[in-house]
């Protein structure tokens, strides 16, 4: 029998485990080892079960779901496969954010490269939030767009006072299920004692972590805060949390952790004096400059092959913009000094675009 081919079996791993959060997610089906099991997840661990005889591993990696979903949480290159080990070229890719439990836009992107069309909740927060503008006089649907997205990056943690305010001050009543929707009780889990402690980086919340020695104060679980900010700290404690919210682990992974750099790029160039705008024509570009003149998208993929596939495929509404800017957080730098060689030789698209680490566009841009 032909052995699993690696490139096969990371694309079906991150269909299935797209599969298999999505079926959660809708219906709260738990994840068991039997019958109900995605069929692209039960190929993937019979292929990953190929790979593990091949290599001549004591350990059969495809024989539990839980196990290979734990090794998800780290990149293909430690999963202890030599299939898996540069020059693979997806070493890098990690499919699962383990603190929250969601699939890396990594591997969203990998499962559509390979055939699928897994709904991506991104996508469906982006597409919730359009619709509840509808409900918005026409010249007011950009404008709104990009508040309601802001006030959400900003705001993680959130007192229900000020989120009731901003509705109501913002003049948001119209989308006030939606906006709400992106938002859930503290958890008991995340509490400090009964008390939650907010991150001095992010303004998400700290969460309890087992190495309390090293993490006195607890973890951000938003890995692109914890990629920048490698030490956590401490901004203040919620000493009511039950009057507090928190965004959803999709608002977090998915809006949160990449508009991190988002807010970032545009507080530096509106304090170097250009004229910006967050999210402008409702999500044509992460940042906008002088209207159309310059549009920043900001992408946090692990992986520049995967994110140069999806670029080369499309570059949505980006070519609204005469100069188009691909921007990824500098940390993609430290893990990978060739990240953005490596991302400009893969992209085969017709459009053309400018890659740069954040600091580096905030650098071009503020002359």
């Amino acid at each position: 029998m032909a052995e699993a081919s690696p490139e096969v079996t990371a694309v079906l791993l991150a269909k299935g485990f797209c599969d298999l959060h999505d079926r959660a997610a809708n219906d709260g089906s738990a994840v068991q080892q039997d019958a109900s099991l995605p069929p692209a997840a039960r190929r993937a661990l019979s292929m990953l079960s190929g790979l593990s005889l091949s290599a001549g591993i004591s350990d059969d990696l495809g024989a539990s779901v839980h196990t290979a979903m734990d090794l998800a949480c780290g990149p293909f290159r430690d999963w202890g496969l030599p299939q898996f080990r540069p020059p693979f070229r997806h070493a890098d890719v990690v499919l699962v954010e383990r603190d929250l439990g969601v699939p890396t836009a990594d591997c969203r992107e990998l499962a559509r490269a390979g055939g699928s069309e897994a709904a991506a909740l991104e996508e469906i927060h982006h597409e919730a939030l359009r619709m509840a503008l509808k409900d918005y006089p026409a010249r007011e649907r950009a404008r709104a767009y990009t508040s309601i997205r802001e006030f959400v990056v900003r705001n993680p943690a959130v007192r229900d006072e000020d989120l009731h305010r901003f509705l109501v001050e913002g003049g948001h009543a119209a989308a006030a299920r939606t906006i709400m929707s992106f938002y859930r009780p503290v958890p008991q889990a995340a509490l400090h004692g009964g008390v939650g402690r907010r991150c001095a980086h992010c303004g998400s919340l700290l969460w309890p972590d087992r190495d309390a020695a090293s993490f006195p104060d607890g973890r951000c679980r938003i890995r692109q805060c914890r990629l920048a900010n490698p030490t956590p700290a401490k901004r203040d404690d919620v000493e009511a949390p039950g009057l507090w919210r928190l965004g959803t682990n999709a608002v977090l992974a998915y809006w949160v952790g990449p508009g991190l750099d988002e807010i970032r790029i545009h507080d530096a160039l509106k304090a170097a004096g250009r004229k910006v705008v967050l999210y402008p024509q409702a999500d044509a570009a992460d940042v906008g400059v002088d209207g159309l003149d310059i549009g920043i998208d900001v992408k946090t993929y692990a992986s520049p092959v995967v994110l140069a596939a999806r670029l080369s495929r499309s570059i949505g509404r980006l070519d609204m913009f005469a100069r188009r800017i691909l921007a990824v957080p500098d940390d993609k730098l430290d893990l990978n000094p060739r990240y953005l060689q490596q991302l400009r030789d893969a992209y085969q698209g017709q459009h053309a675009l400018e890659f740069m680490t954040s600091s580096q566009a905030i650098r071009e841009l503020s002359r």
